[in-house]
């Protein structure tokens, strides 16, 4: 893969006679979804906060309905408290982020998707996800 500063990050301001550069954590996730746009992946940045039971228990509760959804290596990476999760199925990676966003008080979720984030991730994502083969 041939990268320069200018392809992966278009937006930022790169001065020619400066040797270094400031990125952001947001600005790299931002690139890397962007670099795997022609593959599909999702990006899924994971944040576990640290627990009490209550949250431990909806931790488990969300790495079992994983696992009843057949995302057993996913549930496993959820368990060990993977940071990122990088998806090439759509519709997997949509099933997972529903069930994070919407039915776990453990953790949260940002979805980076096609050099998105936010709503405009969510958007592209649903349509590949729900696009009739």
């Amino acid at each position: 893969m041939n990268a320069s500063l200018e392809s992966l990050f278009p937006n930022h301001q790169h001065a020619e006679d400066s040797i270094v550069t400031a990125l952001n954590h947001q600005d790299i996730v931002v690139a890397l979804s962007a670099a795997l746009k022609s593959q599909n992946v999702a990006v899924l940045h994971m944040l576990y906060p640290r627990t009490d039971a209550r949250t431990h228990r909806s931790l488990d509760a969300l790495v079992d309905k994983l696992h009843g959804h057949g995302l057993h290596e996913t549930a496993r990476l959820i368990a060990e408290e993977a940071h990122y999760l990088l998806l090439k199925d759509p519709l997997k990676a949509w099933k997972v982020f529903q069930e994070i966003r919407h039915d776990s008080l453990a953790i949260g979720v940002h979805l980076y998707y096609h050099g998105l984030v936010g709503e405009a991730a969510e958007r592209a994502l649903d349509t590949d996800a729900h696009r009739k083969a």
